[in-house]
């Protein structure tokens, strides 16, 4: 290669782009003229450039697809996402609804008895298995004739009971464990009794460890 050649080469670029200043241009095309091999490198600049316009649009075409098809997976993302948010939302509700609300407790819903174990008398009180008791108590002094106090007397009113959820498995026995709760005296204190009194809403239950 001439070193005229070599000269024309590196400028040509910028030649190509019109970024050369007059005299350096008039030189180049005037070398052009009579240089096949330079003119041959001017035309690949030009036809690497045509390229570069004729895959731009094509490269746009494909990003506008890539954004649409991007869209088009975030909506149904979104609609899974609240899909499944509103099948939680309908399952928390459910299960506020079924622990939630209160029932009035009946006779046929709970049972009151007596037990003696290890040196104590008790009182239980039992209610259905899977169910909660809620009330409220108030606690009274027994007075004997001497008005001395012999025991005590644990009224329970307003008695609802709730639905409880259990995540565990339950078995297909009849004998299902109850819920229950209990009141215990030492078995060595005579002079004092319990007595529990249930103020049901149309009933009364009561027991007392002295019978």
């Amino acid at each position: 290669m001439k070193r005229e050649c070599s000269i024309v080469r590196d400028v040509l670029p910028l030649y190509f782009e019109n970024m050369v200043s007059e005299d350096t241009a008039a030189f180049v095309k005037e070398h052009l003229e009579s240089c096949p091999d330079c003119a041959a490198e001017l035309e690949r600049l030009k036809s690497g450039r045509e390229l570069i316009q004729e895959e731009t649009p094509q490269r746009k075409f494909d990003a506008d697809v890539i954004a649409v098809f991007k869209k088009k997976i975030a909506r149904k993302l979104l609609k899974t996402v609240a899909a499944v948010c509103l099948v939680f939302a309908v399952l928390f509700s459910a299960l506020l609804l079924y622990t939630g609300i209160g029932y009035p407790v009946t006779k046929d819903n709970i049972s009151l008895s007596t037990k003696t174990e290890n040196g104590y008398n008790y009182i239980i009180l039992e209610t259905e298995a899977g169910k909660s008791l809620q009330f409220e108590s108030k606690t009274e002094d027994i007075l004997n004739d001497r008005n001395e106090v012999c025991g005590h007397r644990i009224i329970l009113y307003n008695l609802q009971y709730h639905n409880n959820f259990n995540f565990t498995k339950k078995d297909n026995s009849m004998n299902r464990r109850r819920a229950s709760m209990s009141w215990g005296r030492p078995l060595n204190n005579e002079k004092q009794y319990m007595e529990v009194i249930l103020e049901l809403e149309n009933d009364t239950l009561q027991i007392s460890t002295a019978e």
